[in-house]
């Protein structure tokens, strides 16, 4: 057994030991500072990362890419409405419902076996693409097709209505009826008037049948007897005709179509055009996506109201000649986020 004196001198050096191993208050308060100012670092930088913001980018974003993406896989014409007020944008886009080549008779068979009667009308050899439907003077024809009960013909967002027109001999007359809610006319001197009835609703909410929007486009736009392609487009901001392409008139409007109520029909027995029909596409717009912005953010009231492209996936030119912008306001700081739309469609 050790003697006392040599046990006291190594529990001496023990806690001698011990305390070197430990850390003093000094120490222990720069290893704190030094964490401090790690951390506050951190949170600095995840503080920069608005995650609100980035959100809402990208929700503006997709919109306005599902609106392109739906023009390239359809191969039709699509478009983003922004409302600016509610701060709601609504991706829009066309979905064919009929198309009819006429190549034969009396039947008058079209796509998504939408099959007509013919009522008179015949067939003509030197059609727009094969043959095609003519209406003779004093023939009393009229082709009808039954749609009025079909649920796609709701064209209550927009329509857009493409065919081939030939009129010969100055035959004025009804070209195409949709029940009472679309109609085209052909005019006297190659003039042509294209229209739709709007959807109203009364003090108590209940909808009636509002006025017509008319389109009159002046004389010779259908000379000489030729083909001409013919379009009518409402997207439930304006209504255009088109001959050959080009814009021959134009309207603002923003109501809602009043429903068809009837067949589909073209021509008329007592005031029917004559001439010839071709290749008609009936589409309906329809919402494919909607998004309402976030609390705390809001669209710039300098945004566009639509941003519109072709079947390209393009900014459709027609419409947009720049690039867009759409500005994200977000508050209570009023930051500003932008998100651009390039003429050939890209979104950054």
């Amino acid at each position: 057994m050790a003697p006392f004196g040599q046990r006291a001198k190594r529990g001496a050096a023990s806690r001698s030991h011990l305390e070197r191993a430990g850390l003093t208050l000094l120490e222990l308060l720069l290893v704190m500072g030094l964490l401090g100012v790690l951390l506050g670092a951190g949170v600095g930088l995840l503080s920069s990362i608005n995650l609100g913001e980035r959100a809402a980018v990208g929700l503006v974003q997709n919109v306005i890419r599902s609106a392109r993406n739906a023009a390239l896989a359809r191969g039709a014409g699509a478009g983003v409405r922004l409302d600016v007020e509610r701060g709601v944008l609504t991706a829009r886009a066309l979905e064919v419902v009929g198309t009819w080549h006429f190549e034969s008779v009396p039947t008058l068979q079209g796509a998504f076996e939408i099959d007509g009667s013919a009522g008179g009308a015949a067939l003509v050899d030197d059609g727009f693409v094969g043959k095609a439907l003519g209406f003779a003077r004093g023939s009393q024809a009229k082709a009808l097709f039954p749609v009025h009960a079909l649920p796609n013909f709701d064209f209550h967002d927009g329509f857009r209505i493409e065919l081939a027109l030939r009129v010969e001999d100055d035959g004025a007359g009804r070209v195409l009826r949709l029940g009472d809610s679309i109609g085209l006319d052909a005019g006297s001197r190659g003039a042509l008037r294209a229209w739709f009835t709007q959807e109203a609703v009364d003090a108590t909410g209940a909808k009636l049948k509002g006025g017509k929007i008319v389109l009159d486009a002046p004389p010779v736009q259908l000379d000489n007897s030729r083909w001409r392609r013919v379009c009518l487009d409402y997207d439930g901001q304006r209504f255009v005709l088109e001959v050959d392409g080009l814009e021959v008139a134009r309207a603002q409007a923003e109501a809602p179509v009043w429903p068809v109520g009837d067949d589909l029909a073209l021509g008329d027995e007592r005031s029917g055009f004559v001439g010839a029909l071709d290749a008609l596409v009936i589409a309906a717009v329809s919402a494919s996506e909607q998004a309402k912005l976030p609390e705390g953010v809001r669209l710039a009231p300098e945004c566009p109201q639509s941003i519109n492209f072709d079947a390209s996936g393009a900014l459709d030119r027609a419409q947009h000649s720049d690039p867009l912008e759409v500005r994200l306001v977000f508050e209570p700081d009023g930051v500003v986020r932008t998100i651009r739309v390039g003429m050939y469609g890209t979104v950054e």
